[in-house]
């Protein structure tokens, strides 16, 4: 039986609706049953490794052609996509672009089983699969890296599990999911928001935890939410090696923590919430309406603030401008937000107009906008933020409502004002998302960061230039190092407006085999950032060449670099493709075997004062934002 295995990425909403992945016959009629589902999770230490392995059954009597489809979540990169042909894993290698749509066209000229897995979109990657055979099944499995979302205490790891029609709504067999956390610092407790009824948690060993559900005819119908909260709020620097001979990997967290409680100068802010149609599904508006009450329920009565509501234009609550906060004006927007309706479509353009015409130029700006969809094209965002700075400089918090949202603009947005972005899942805390993103916004942030490490070589450090820095965020730095030994590493930057510096030491190992996660995540972040550059500045092929290398290498998908899948070793040697991507395939899953057999978890942190269990309590980042929970925002209020 041949099997035929080509992938092409698209931005067909109708396929982009479902987030659980799905196989759809070409020619028309209902997705197939979805025989079995498992979902195995290795968190470490800051970076989740997520494999999904799907049967689907074709009932019908003749084989069939299908299209797999698979949403990427937020900041993931596909590793991996295996299939299983004659009962045997078939693993791919990514080659240049040309060059592996060459090959794969000689070869379905042949009419031999090749597969080709391009890249066109952020979000979204599909799976020719021919044939399906008659009254049989065939068997996927997708894997893909990204970082664990860290805030004031708590990680959350997110897997998009919603599916909007009944077709995906449920697997037809069994339905597993099994976590398997690795936490450097002790953590006082893991559940589930979402399935806290379903889910099985035991603390296997210190700093290991595994969490399980196991249903049939397990229902896809909410994301999989898994929260966990660490003893106490960490602060300082964690630092995760690989090295497995030749230069090392490494990826260092910062994370910032508390400090007094701080009155800061009246500040104006609009509120730019999304009501098109879409906001309408899985209660988005709703949640979005509850943030914004929360948040405009602590404003100072000294603020300033409005709501802008838009879908294809705009409307403003107080259409002359910005209004004090006072007791009254929340009031009535509380009134107000209750009494909306999600309907038409989406368009950011006209919305930002009129949210810089919001802003003053005798007061700080912010604005936070909150969304749930494919708003605008990303590529607009230097006008966006021309636009926005017209009535003085502001900052924008983008809040992302649900699984079908434009992240790149969102971030982009965020990150070109100084600002934060975040998204929030159907399944979220929405509470806690609130008051973390408050004290985000509330509290002084600390910029023009510069780290520099001395001791040890490091190189092709990303982010090139580090963001802004926010009250409780955990901040990720990936890079590459040469040599071994205690180095120190130096952070300076301000924090308002006064310069900060301050040091801590690290010692960078000569062997560590046990984060080879951080080896891809480093390659995925390079090539992110080089793409990022392509888009700002124009296409150069001194990037397009390092991207398409970095991806050879680390096996990354991007829009210059696909994955190839043959049929076997042998057409693998008979084109020259080195099969980069199935050693380091072998070698991450023995890395994640031995941690799973291992009885404690190992991570090199920074040493200095006060900082318990070994963590660095850095003094710069300890100044970093503070709001001690709802009653700090209680007294910020008051203090008017």
């Amino acid at each position: 039986m041949m099997t035929l295995v080509a992938a092409v990425l698209s931005t067909a909403l109708s396929l982009a609706q479902d987030t659980s992945g799905t196989l759809i016959p070409t020619g028309g009629g209902p997705p197939l049953e979805i025989d079995s589902q498992e979902v195995l999770v290795r968190i470490n230490n800051g970076v989740a490794v997520t494999t999904v392995t799907q049967v689907f059954r074709n009932n019908r009597p003749n084989a069939l052609e299908a299209v797999y489809s698979f949403p990427i979540p937020n900041e993931a990169s596909v590793s991996n996509f295996s299939m299983w042909i004659n009962g045997k894993e078939v693993v791919g290698e990514v080659l240049e672009k040309k060059q592996a749509r060459q090959i794969y066209e000689s070869i379905t000229a042949q009419r031999r089983d090749p597969g080709l897995l391009e890249q066109v979109s952020y979000k979204l990657f599909e799976v020719r699969v021919f044939p399906v055979p008659a009254n049989g099944t065939q068997k996927i499995q997708i894997a893909y890296y990204q970082p664990v979302e860290y805030d004031t205490g708590f990680g959350q790891y997110v897997y998009p599990l919603e599916a909007k029609t009944k077709e995906f709504s449920r697997v037809r067999g069994t339905f597993k999911l099994d976590v398997d956390l690795v936490s450097g610092l002790p953590l006082k407790g893991v559940t589930s928001p979402s399935h806290k009824d379903q889910l099985a948690v035991k603390e296997t060993a210190k700093g290991r935890w595994r969490a399980s559900i196991e249903t049939p005819r397990g229902a896809l119908d909410r994301d999989f939410v898994l929260t966990f909260e660490h003893e106490r709020e960490t602060t300082g620097l964690t630092l995760v090696p690989f090295r497995n001979g030749g230069d090392g990997f490494f990826m260092m967290l910062l994370t910032a923590g508390r400090d007094q409680d701080k009155i800061v100068d009246p500040v104006n802010y609009t509120f730019l919430l999304d009501v098109s149609g879409s906001m309408g599904d899985e209660h988005k508006l709703e949640q979005a309406v509850r943030m914004i009450e929360q948040l405009a329920g602590g404003l100072n009565e000294k603020d300033r603030f409005n709501i802008l509501t838009f879908n294809i234009a705009a409307s403003a609550m107080f259409p002359d401008g910005s209004e004090p906060a006072t007791a009254a004006n929340v009031k009535k927007a509380g009134s107000f937000l209750r009494a909306l309706k999600p309907k038409g479509g989406t368009d950011l353009i006209p919305a930002l107009e009129a949210a810089g015409e919001q802003q003053r130029k005798d007061m700080t700006n912010v604005l936070i906008l909150l969304s749930d969809g494919n708003a605008t094209d990303a590529e607009e965002h230097s006008r966006f933020r021309r636009l926005l700075e017209r009535g003085g400089r502001v900052r924008i918090f983008s809040i992302g409502i649900g699984n079908e949202v434009n992240r790149p603009l969102l971030n982009t947005l965020a990150q070109a004002t100084g600002g934060y972005s975040d998204f929030v899942s159907s399944a979220d805390e929405v509470d806690r998302k609130t008051k973390h993103l408050a004290a985000k916004i509330l509290h002084p942030v600390a910029e023009n960061l510069v780290m520099k490490v001395e001791g040890v070589k490091t190189y092709d450090v990303v982010p090139d230039r580090l963001p802004n820095f926010f009250r409780g965020q955990q901040l990720a730095v990936y890079g590459r190092y040469n040599g071994d030994g205690k180095a120190t590493v130096t952070m300076t930057g301000t924090l308002g407006g006064k310069p900060v510096t301050v040091s801590t030491e690290v010692e960078f190992p000569k062997s560590e085999r046990d984060n080879p996660e951080v080896r891809r995540m480093w390659a995925w972040k390079r090539c992110d950032e080089l793409m990022q550059e392509n888009r700002s500045r124009g296409e150069t092929a001194t990037r397009v060449d390092q991207i398409v290398e970095l991806g050879k290498e680390y096996s990354i998908v991007t829009p210059y670099t696909s994955f190839l899948v043959l049929e076997n070793d042998q057409q693998y040697r008979q084109f020259g493709i080195e099969q980069r991507n199935a050693r380091q395939i072998q070698d991450d899953r023995a890395a994640q075997d031995r941690r799973a057999a291992d009885s404690a978890p190992r991570t090199t942190r920074g040493s200095g004062g006060g900082g318990g269990g070994g963590s660095v309590e850095l003094g710069f980042l300890a100044l970093v934002g503070a709001l001690a929970g709802s009653r700090a925002w209680a007294r910020r209020r008051k203090a008017a």
